[in-house]
């Protein structure tokens, strides 16, 4: 029972420092690029995020999959680590010349040479995320996150500040590619000197053997997720404009911002946790479904509120010259809702060792979403409707991860879809008042300051009429926090 305590309490203390880590970033990134997006194009972003496709892509090999795998091992050591490191440096060195000489055809394609020279600087992120992802492994492993998150705040602070800094100077989209590049410099600078492990020269075969094992699969399934997120930014890049998916890409970018924290945390605490108890499938059940309830909760207001709000916001923040991002962001808030519900079935079931069943989940989802991409792209032909495929395809994905969690650790779908749903009949009461406060208040400030107090309110207050476990569960967690620092 003592045990379980600790480890209820080591659970919440990196949950705490993971959240602080992402939310930290996230507000940095928040102002950025509100800053960038009033000094820049919709074009502009446009054209970076149709290199950044292939950047993502690329970045998949050393970012995720064989990283991974230390965070999996159990008894992973420094002989494991540094195979790791070494085998990633030599596929980013690879697949940067790749992306190089592939560089000129892409901006032939898209009929932007800019492109090029874009794409090969940019490039650069790669190699440098090969020694930074097994960096954050070993902070995972080890479970360090205090340690991650003062790094991770400061790097994403200076490389905002310049980013900002050359929008100002009248550098364009050059802003947005220093900004990105200097923040992957400065995480790894900083954290390689609070972070103990060190690259050495050493190197087994044997072990990379094992370790591929299980990433390769963690590989393909996240070139598979990869590559179908980002083939709505290709299509529409190619099929309609730069501007068009600049506001595809900012309503995309904008509740992401705010959901990647929770689903982030999720992924860096919950997996390394969820693999110590891989062999208690009671257990790694209830634990699942809390990180669940949880997310769940906490999501709902927020992004049923930024949905309900966008226009205030879009127009307040970012200018109404992306009014028209306003029906992408609210379709993506819905989209981003369900991701932390499906990212924690993914880490219960990358837990347990079966990334044989991630990779079989992944490849039948993405054959689905890309039958209803292409539905989208013949009958309707707008990027609005591209956007809309999206929602459809992480539904089906939700249920499609909750027949298999259920097989695997007894985490019912009807008890999945009843802890989504309840949150979600809050938010939506939470919605309509929202929404008929606002259209009485005329100043735009004034109308979000209020109706965000509103549904606060209300969200909270119905939380507490209904006892809401997930409620419950973190009121008490800062009730406890905050007896500990008086």
């Amino acid at each position: 029972m003592e045990q379980e305590i600790t480890s209820r309490k080591a659970i919440i203390k990196n949950l705490f420092w993971a959240y602080c880590e992402s939310i930290s970033a996230q507000i940095v990134s928040f102002i950025v690029t509100i800053i960038l997006a009033r000094l820049l194009a919709p074009s502009d972003y446009g054209s970076i995020a149709l290199v950044t496709v292939f950047i993502n892509l690329a970045n998949v090999f050393v970012n995720s999959s064989f990283s991974m795998s230390l965070i999996q091992k159990k008894d992973a050591d420094h002989l494991d680590f540094n195979t790791v490191f070494w085998f990633n440096c030599f596929s980013a060195i690879v697949l940067y010349f790749i992306l190089f000489i592939s560089a000129p055809f892409i901006g032939k394609y898209y009929d932007d040479t800019l492109l090029i020279v874009i794409l090969r600087v940019l490039a650069l992120r790669i190699p440098i995320s090969a020694y930074n992802s097994v960096q954050v492994a070993f902070v995972s492993s080890k479970m360090m996150f205090r340690k991650s998150f003062i790094s991770t705040s400061i790097g994403s602070l200076l490389s905002g500040i310049i980013g900002i800094f050359v929008a100002y100077l009248g550098w364009g989209l050059w802003a947005l590619v220093i900004q990105s590049i200097s923040n992957v410099i400065f995480n790894t600078v900083f954290l390689a000197f609070v972070v103990e492990w060190k690259p050495k020269f050493e190197f087994s075969w044997t072990r990379l053997k094992l370790l591929v094992g299980f990433g390769w699969k963690l590989l393909a399934t996240g070139l598979l997720f990869t590559g179908y997120s980002e083939l709505r930014s290709l299509i529409i890049g190619k099929r309609y404009s730069a501007e068009d998916l600049g506001y595809y890409n900012r309503g995309y970018q904008f509740p992401q911002i705010v959901a990647s924290n929770i689903d982030t945390t999720i992924t860096k605490v919950m997996f390394p946790t969820f693999s110590k108890n891989q062999s208690n499938p009671l257990e790694l059940k209830q634990m699942t479904r809390r990180a669940a309830k949880t997310s769940a909760y906490i999501m709902t207001p927020i992004l049923f509120g930024m949905a309900v709000v966008a226009n205030t916001i879009v127009s307040l923040f970012l200018t109404d010259k992306w009014l028209q991002c306003v029906p992408y962001l609210q379709i993506m808030c819905v989209v981003w809702w369900l991701q932390p519900t499906q990212s924690c079935s993914i880490q219960a079931v990358k837990a347990i060792g079966r990334s044989d069943i991630y990779l079989k989940i992944e490849a039948i989802s993405k054959i689905i979403g890309v039958s209803l991409l292409i539905l989208a792209v013949v009958l309707f032909d707008s990027p609005f409707s591209i956007a809309v495929s999206m929602l459809i395809g992480q539904a089906l994905a939700v249920l499609l991860y909750g027949f298999y969690i259920h097989r695997l650790i007894g985490y019912k779908l009807k008890e999945q879809l009843l802890d989504l749903i309840v949150p979600a009949l809050m938010g939506s009461v939470m919605v309509v008042a929202v929404y008929f406060v606002g259209i009485h208040i005329y100043i735009r400030i004034i109308r979000l300051m209020v109706q965000v107090i509103i549904g606060a309110i209300i969200y909270i207050g119905i939380s507490y009429i209904l006892k809401i476990e997930a409620f419950i569960y973190i009121f008490k967690l800062i009730l406890r926090r905050t007896r500990k620092e008086v």
